[in-house]
């Protein structure tokens, strides 16, 4: 069972609320960013794969997500090299990557794969993709 939260009409899943998330993405309060912010997220930004390596190297807390803006960092084959980026640096967070080179959003059962949804998939689907790829995190203790 899963808990959610209704909100005028809306189904929120309380799992995911308050989740860490580091986005690579040229725009710091870009449209990704902000559904993610919709979301519950807690967002950081860096524009390039370099500075979110060392962010996530420096980070004593961790992150619970990995979002890459693809169209904005060499495209599909970025997020490959992200994603390779990821597991060399022994990196264990969720991963979803976003790209108008995507014809339908992809939300693949294994946990170390990443969801991949298309740029211009609606808020609902965004939602969806991005409740799939958080799952199965365990939520941090309200004190």
């Amino acid at each position: 069972m899963q808990p959610a939260i209704r909100t005028g009409g809306r189904t929120f899943s309380a799992q995911v609320m308050g989740a860490r998330v580091l986005l690579v993405a040229d725009v710091q309060d870009g449209p990704i960013a902000n559904r993610l912010a919709r979301c519950g997220s807690l967002v950081d930004t860096e524009e390039t794969m370099e500075l979110a390596l060392r962010r996530l190297r420096d980070d004593p807390l961790g992150y619970d997500l990995f979002v890459m803006d693809c169209d904005s960092c060499g495209g599909v084959a970025g997020g490959e090299r992200a994603v390779a980026s990821l597991i060399a640096a022994d990196a264990r967070m969720r991963v979803m990557l976003v790209s108008a080179e995507f014809d339908a959003p992809a939300l693949p059962l294994g946990r170390r794969t990443a969801v991949c949804l298309p740029a211009a998939v609606g808020d609902e689907e965004f939602r969806r993709g991005y409740d799939h790829v958080l799952r199965d995190r365990v939520p941090e203790a309200v004190m």
